[in-house]
């Protein structure tokens, strides 16, 4: 069996490697989200670091590579990405996984990738069996940005042309349960919506159009459009625009309303969802094939905390049930010495327990599963 200085593979770290195979690039928080239950982020560290060593015998190779980009304002991130022997354990896994990158992403897209990579955790956190079940039991395909473009030709009304032209989806994400295929674009909000030139559509609209002409346009003389030879599977194509507030999301919905209404196509959808919202929505679309609106996910979850603050709050409660489980260790070795008896309480345990489920269930929207101990993943 494969090992790592000396240390057997587990199916958490085979799960890890399947992960990061498709998510291309992954962060310790992610790593965190995905496979360690405890709130101890050392063990992720310490964890990531063994997978990152080569191994103790002769061609064990290491199966993570570690790599870094700077934010701007100067703080050094680290992530991690598959190194070849990592690689070779991801594809026993996950059969429909891209080839490897020529090069790595510069630095300046690394955290563009991993603002998208957290709906893609936050997704199959919600939907998985258990953390250690197979990615290839999830009910979506996801696909990362690779060295692949979808190659189109598009005729321009400026200039009388038909020129080449390429899509570069940022994700793509398969849903064969309600035969969907989701392009999804990360919009960071550095790029015009669109433009007060009639020639010119604006970075979002421009994207749009693109789209709309690889899904609808007929390639060459035949009958079959671009998307359909590139994707012959049947899938029904919708783009998707991941933006970072509702004020954003507003105004790219209406322009993207106004130009869908211009053009009367029914032949691809688009949706527009904050960060904050995709993985909830589109949770509840692979589950049960509906699209829940903002709005209607707020009012069934009045409860429910954004994203941010739920993981802020199961941090919170696994530190308070470690603290509470090391004292009571610490009282219990002082008793057994003899002498001064110290008397404790009983442990609140189904308070403990309720709580931890309204936090996993409620807020995270976490699927139940068998109880393992006081902490939360």
């Amino acid at each position: 069996m494969a090992q790592v200085r000396g240390t057997i593979l587990t199916e958490r770290d085979r799960a890890l490697l399947a992960y990061v195979g498709v998510a291309r690039y992954v962060s310790a928080e992610h790593v965190h989200r995905l496979v360690v239950e405890s709130p101890n982020r050392k063990l992720v560290y310490r964890r990531l670091a063994k997978l990152c060593a080569a191994g103790s015998r002769p061609g064990d190779g290491a199966y993570l590579r570690r790599l870094e980009f700077r934010r701007a304002e100067g703080t050094a991130v680290p992530v991690w990405a598959l190194a070849s022997a990592g690689r070779a354990i991801a594809e026993e896994s996950v059969a429909y996984l891209r080839p490897p990158a020529q090069k790595d992403v510069g630095h300046q897209f690394l955290e563009h990738t991993l603002l998208l990579n957290d709906v893609l955790v936050e997704l199959a956190v919600a939907l998985r069996r258990s953390p250690v079940a197979p990615v290839s039991e999830l009910p979506f395909r996801w696909l990362c940005e690779d060295d692949g473009v979808l190659e189109f030709e598009m005729f321009h009304r400026h200039t009388g042309a038909t020129a080449p032209a390429v899509l570069k989806p940022d994700a793509i994400l398969e849903v064969p349960g309600h035969q969907r295929r989701l392009f999804l674009e990360a919009e960071t909000g550095a790029h015009s919506i669109a433009t007060a030139n009639p020639g010119s559509h604006g970075a979002v609209l421009n994207k749009l159009q693109r789209y709309a002409h690889f899904f609808t346009a007929m390639a060459g003389a035949g009958a079959t459009t671009y998307y359909a030879r590139a994707f012959p599977d049947g899938l029904f194509p919708v783009l998707v625009f991941l933006v970072h507030s509702s004020e954003r999301k507003r105004r790219v919905e209406k322009a993207t309303k106004d130009w869908l209404g211009a053009q009367g196509t029914s032949s691809f959808r688009v949706r527009v969802l904050s960060f904050d919202e995709a993985a909830g929505v589109l949770a509840g679309f692979i589950r049960d094939g509906r699209a829940v609106a903002a709005a209607e996910q707020r009012r069934s979850a009045s409860a429910r905390l954004d994203g941010a603050k739920a993981r802020q709050l199961r941090e919170g409660y696994n530190a308070l049930a470690e603290a509470l489980n090391a004292t009571r260790r610490a009282i219990a070795e002082h008793n057994a010495r003899g002498g001064c008896q110290v008397s404790l309480p009983p442990a609140p345990v189904e308070a403990l327990r309720a709580l931890k489920d309204l936090i996993r269930h409620d807020l995270l929207g976490e699927p139940h599963s068998a109880r393992k101990g006081a902490s939360i993943r």
